[in-house]
């Protein structure tokens, strides 16, 4: 099937990727209970970065210093820089606010790899696909909820969603003759050093025996298993095989996702306001991806 249809691949690739990321923002949420937000950052990658490497057991030497520095800014874009903005936006903001910024991603992005790469390129289609799929996020998101403008977190969270919007196309041009779990591996390497790093140098306590919490450990497996390690690989596949912009418009089924997720594993409210922002977001994905 996928030999008579090489794009379905790479586009169910994405949309696993994007089904678990949604998942681990339960998972994420229970964490947050019991240890600091740095230190769910180091335990998810530096557990990712031991199965990405017995699922791939062979060491690859730089084929140049410039790869290398390639490999540290993914790292330091997609491992490190995202997911610390994300979380401090979430301690000065409303979740609502970060999830709203986030869903601006996709249009982000191709907007970025308009001017950046020379196959993708900004379409009536994508910016179309945006407005009606962010509408649908609003709803969801801003349903019984207050959205106050607080400078500093909704800073945060715009510079978030551009530093993966940046990730994302810098992920595409990755440097050739490396196997795809060697690129992610080598990304977590240096976004765990960065974050070990912030931890010595910010004097910040590790909470060593949380771990041995039922609750912490099997969150920490999902996230590190699941979240980091396969959906990483998927998401770089993925983006091979049908590019940045499409693969980036695979975000706005986050929020749908996350509340669905929501309701099922938490018994979070649904109502009609909630389903009509769901059959936007859809929409807004099929304008964007229709040629």
């Amino acid at each position: 099937m996928f030999k008579k249809y090489p794009l379905l691949k790479g586009h169910l690739l994405v949309f696993t990727t994007i089904l678990i990321w949604s998942l681990a923002f339960v998972g994420n949420k229970v964490l947050l209970a019991y240890i600091t937000p740095i230190e769910v950052m180091i335990y998810r990658f530096l557990f990712a970065y031991v199965v990405l490497f017995l699922l791939y057991p062979k060491w690859s030497l730089p084929n140049s210093l410039k790869d290398e520095l390639y490999f540290f800014m993914l790292g330091f874009l997609g491992i490190f820089l995202y997911f610390l903005l994300e979380n401090f936006a979430l301690k000065y903001t409303q979740a609502t606010n970060v999830g709203l910024y986030m869903g601006a991603i996709p249009i982000f992005t191709a907007i970025l790899a308009h001017f950046i790469t020379k196959d993708e390129k900004l379409s009536l289609n994508i910016v179309s696909g945006f407005v009606v799929a962010i509408v649908g996020i609003a709803m969801i998101l801003l349903d019984g909820a207050k959205f106050e403008l607080q400078l500093k977190g909704d800073f945060l969270a715009i510079l978030g969603a551009l530093t993966f919007a940046l990730y994302s196309v810098a992920l595409k041009n990755a440097p050739a003759n490396y196997n795809y779990i060697v690129i992610t591996r080598k990304s977590f390497f240096y976004g765990v050093v960065l974050m070990l790093l912030y931890i010595v140098l910010l004097h910040k306590n590790l909470h060593i025996l949380e771990l041995t919490k039922p609750a912490v450990y099997i969150n920490i497996i999902f996230l590190g298993l699941f979240a980091s390690s396969l959906a990483f690989i998927f998401y770089k596949r993925g983006v091979e095989i049908i590019g940045s912009v499409k693969s980036t418009n695979y975000i706005y089924l986050v929020p749908l996702l996350t509340a669905l997720f929501g309701i099922i594993i938490l018994n979070e409210r649904v109502d009609l306001q909630m389903c009509i922002g769901g059959i936007l977001i859809l929409l807004g994905l099929y304008i964007s991806q229709k040629k």
